[in-house]
């Protein structure tokens, strides 16, 4: 059951991302996943200038209960001039998030995943789970049916069935390490 309740934990640093929010609506949909206590991740072409990112939001808790009940999201504003590096080749932006979120909420309130840049993490023919919001609907777990095909030097193939909005997903290995 330890693996279980890991990845619900890790589970709560992953969010949906709005993209583009300047007319009122989203342009879009992505994932996103806090790297630290103020910075989230997500890919290039989910957000790929300061100027996409400051019209952005990070929505938490876009996701079912134990009673297949919606839970109350909690959104939070992008603030690219604290923070922006983004990385077309490599394919992955990392934004500043602001603290206050709606209803008063505080982003402290939610874990973050501590990038490692230790090889091993992984191995060619293991499988990796997935957190993702695919086509921007509720969070969900993919376990199992994603394998490591390859390691190249700045990139892992892995093989998946995820959809558009899945983008920016944080993946996995078995001891809910991003990989």
């Amino acid at each position: 059951t330890a693996f279980l309740q890991k990845g619900a934990l890790v589970s709560q640093s992953v969010g949906r991302v709005w993209i583009e929010m300047s007319s009122g609506r989203p342009t879009g949909f992505g994932t996103g996943f806090l790297v630290s206590p103020e910075l989230m991740m997500t890919n290039h072409h989910v957000l790929p200038s300061k100027s996409s990112a400051r019209t952005s939001k990070i929505e938490f808790n876009y996701q079912f209960d134990d009673r297949n009940r919606m839970m109350p999201t909690i959104m939070f504003d992008l603030d690219p001039d604290i923070f922006f590096v983004t990385n077309q080749n490599l394919d992955y932006t990392v934004v500043a998030v602001r603290h206050d979120g709606t209803a008063g909420s505080n982003l402290g309130l939610f874990p973050w995943n501590r990038l490692v840049a230790v090889e091993g993490k992984i191995i060619i023919s293991q499988y990796m789970n997935i957190i993702q919001h695919p086509g921007g609907e509720p969070k969900r777990v993919a376990l199992r049916y994603n394998q490591l095909i390859d390691v190249l030097d700045d990139f892992l193939i892995y093989q998946t069935d995820t959809r558009a909005g899945s983008s920016g997903s944080p993946v996995y290995n078995d001891q809910w390490e991003v990989v």
